[in-house]
């Protein structure tokens, strides 16, 4: 009939999707890069965790429905044993409405009953759930941890590998050869400049030596010359005589000095 799906059809997709996935598999191990593969493994793990949840959240639907028919039996259960005491107090005349009352009440008890067997052991299977979707992300982000850890190690691996293919090409060829030259030639250069510079300023050099020399000599000379005065063993430092200003007379009779 038109625009009636196939059966089979999505079947044949997930088969068909299968297939891809597997391919890329052959093709990704083909290629022979563990960085590429533990990323692959890294993916389907994190593909995992929808799954787990969905399956989590189907299971805790479960216990809520469960918890929310109980609240709704206990309301039931109430309002019937209410209906039961109005209809016995009115009289006789109601004791049949008050029989059918008791035994719907008895029937939403037992069926109450039986929905809180029915809820513990759809809370347990909440609690075990999601305990397995805990441990299952424990153990996952272990192995990420763990897959990331040897994808940097295969990086360095690659790096390392290219320095050495790189120091390899340093230590062949005409590169190595003209970086010596060029070293030796700069040495060479800075060699002689500085032989020019200590050439010309060793006459400078032995001259302030001379003078150095000169006036450690005459402190010495001094120093001594001061013991043997204050030991009286030569004339003392003669002093030098001070000058004074003439002093002349001013007509109004007072000194000035000029």
């Amino acid at each position: 009939m038109p625009g009636r799906r196939c059966p089979g059809g999505r079947s044949m997709f997930r088969r068909l999707m299968a297939a891809i996935r597997s391919f890329l598999g052959l093709f990704i191990r083909g290629l022979e890069k563990p960085e590429l593969m533990l990323q692959q493994y890294i993916d389907d793990l994190r593909a995992q965790v929808p799954k787990m949840n969905d399956t989590v959240a189907e299971v805790m639907k479960n216990e809520v429905l469960l918890r929310t028919q109980i609240e709704r039996m206990e309301r039931e259960v109430a309002d019937l044993d209410k209906q039961v005491i109005a209809a016995v107090k009115l009289g006789p005349q109601y004791e049949e409405e008050a029989k059918m009352l008791i035994q719907r009440m008895e029937d939403t008890k037992r069926h109450l009953e039986e929905t809180r067997v029915q809820y513990e052991a759809a809370k347990k299977a909440s609690e075990q759930a999601k305990l397995a979707r805990e441990d299952y992300l424990r153990s996952m982000n272990q192995k990420i941890q763990q897959a990331m850890q040897a994808i940097s190690r295969a990086k360095q691996a690659e790096m390392q590998e290219r320095l050495s293919g790189l120091m390899m090409s340093f230590q062949q060829g005409d590169q190595s050869d003209t970086l010596e030259r060029m070293t030796e030639k700069i040495d060479e250069r800075a060699a002689k400049a500085q032989a020019r510079v200590e050439l010309a300023t060793s006459g400078v050099d032995a001259r302030l030596q001379e003078i150095r020399r000169a006036s450690a000599t005459a402190g010495v000379e001094d120093k001594l010359l001061e013991y043997k005065r204050q030991l009286g063993m030569a004339p003392p430092e003669e002093e030098t005589p001070k000058t004074m200003s003439p002093v002349t007379e001013t007509p109004e009779g007072t000194s000035a000095s000029g």
